[in-house]
Order: structure tokens, then sequence, then C-alpha cells
């Protein structure tokens, strides 16, 4: 068993996913595909969505240059192509999430961006099958199976986690901010993810910097012995209509037999 395979049931017992968590990295030179073990590359133009997809549904590794990419936020939060005035105008947003040019603006400021031209391709796989070491892991789920990473990752540091969305470029709240923070985030899957990448209306990500992935892992296991744990154990009680009715079925018996 490689390492990668390990590590995928050790998130499989304590999560059950329905689908792969997916490996992601970034590269400086689209060359450093050619180094990778197994990769698929796109035949036709695709969105980041999509790639995320292939590794999470069928297990493919699939890899991208900022070429084969064709969603403009993408390109601009990860770096693939610089900001330019249209963008930071709002144009992106107004009439379609806001209402007027100064809040489409004020979107468009808050989307995280990583700095141009550093990365020029990407590639993501099902964790158990990569050969090569994340930058981040990305988990499809839902919000119970969100819950125990939530829980895994506080269990030594206590406090809380914060979530900033305006529920659209999932790939900014997912790659281009925990890269920037160094920290989990936990996102809604966008429009296209949800269009193009076949994400569910229960599914939540969390994105998972490669360095805490054990650390969540560990608390998830002490948070599992102390008894908070998916599935979420239901409380199985005796159900009261069918006690009532055995006493009822009991003295009608006992009538019959006084007859």
């Amino acid at each position: 068993m490689t390492k990668w395979e390990n590590l995928d049931n050790q998130l499989n017992k304590y999560l059950r996913l329905a689908t792969f968590p997916v490996a992601l990295k970034l590269f400086k030179d689209s060359e450093e595909l050619n180094n990778i073990k197994f990769l698929k590359r796109p035949e036709e133009k695709i969105v980041l969505c999509q790639l995320f997809s292939y590794a999470r549904y069928y297990g493919w590794t699939m890899g991208c240059t900022k070429e084969d990419n064709i969603c403009p936020l993408a390109d601009i939060s990860i770096g693939f192509e610089e900001s330019n005035d249209l963008f930071e105008e709002g144009a992106f947003f107004i009439g379609r999430y806001n209402e007027t040019k100064q809040a489409a603006k004020i979107t468009a400021a808050s989307i995280p961006k990583l700095p141009t031209n550093e990365f020029t391709a990407i590639v993501s796989g099902a964790l158990k099958r990569v050969d090569f070491e994340p930058d981040l892991i990305l988990i499809w789920g839902n919000s119970a199976q969100m819950m125990r990473i939530i829980q895994g990752y506080l269990w030594k540091k206590g406090g809380r986690v914060s979530m900033s969305t305006f529920c659209d470029g999932v790939c900014a709240d997912t790659i281009t901010k925990t890269l920037l923070t160094n920290d989990l985030q936990i996102a809604f899957p966008c429009l296209g993810d949800r269009r193009y990448g076949k994400a569910t209306d229960n599914d939540l990500i969390a994105s998972i910097p490669f360095k805490l992935v054990n650390e969540i892992i560990s608390g998830m296991e002490q948070t599992h012995k102390a008894g908070t744990r998916y599935p979420i154990p239901y409380q199985i009680s005796t159900p009261e209509f069918f006690v009532k009715l055995k006493k009822q079925l009991d003295k009608v018996k006992k009538d019959i037999t006084r007859l």
C-alpha cells in the first residue's frame, strides 16, 4: 500500500466519502506535467471544476495548462492571467450577482488572487492513485462530513472556523485562499462546479493544506473515540407505540384465555 492509499484509507475511515478525495498541485512550469504518471490531458478546452470532477468521480489524474482553462474568474484568481479593468470594475458580476456597479466592484475586490504567472499548470487526481505530493487536498462531502473535518482541525487548537464566500468562483475559495492562508477552508460549490462539475445540492467542499492533513486525521480519530462519529450514530430507543400495542394485545390474549 502506498502512503497515498494509506492516507485515503484514513480519511475514509472517519468520513465515508462518496467520491475520491482530490490531490491538487500547481506548477510554475507546465513542462513538469510530463513527469506525472498516468496523466490525462483534456482533448478540448475545460473549466477547472471539470478537472476536479474527473479526479473525484472517475479517479483520473488530469492536468491542464493555463491555455486549456476557459474559466476567466479561475484564470485571474489562480494567477494564470493578470486581472484587468473590466474585471475590477465588476463587469463579471453586475446584473448577475450584484444590482449596482459599486456592489459588483466590491465583489471583484473581494476575490483572492495569486501572483500573476507564478503558476502555469495544475494537476488533480484521486488521492489514492497519485504519485506526487499535493499542495492541497479537496474533499466534497455533506455538512456532517464537513463537521467532522472541522472538529478534527480544532481538536488541538480549539476555537472556531470562519467561512467567507459569495458562492461563486469556488476555485478562489478552495485553491487561492487556501494557498494564501495555509489554512483550512470550507466552501460552497459555485454555479460552475454544480453545472459543469457535477457538484450536488448537498455538497460542501473542504480545502486542506497538505501539511494539515495528518493533524486533522488525528483530531478526527480522537473525537471519534470520544463519541462524535460519521455516519452520525442515531439514538435508537424503544418505540412507545409498540410498547402500548403489546400491552393491549397481551390484555386481549388474557381475556380470550378466560373465556
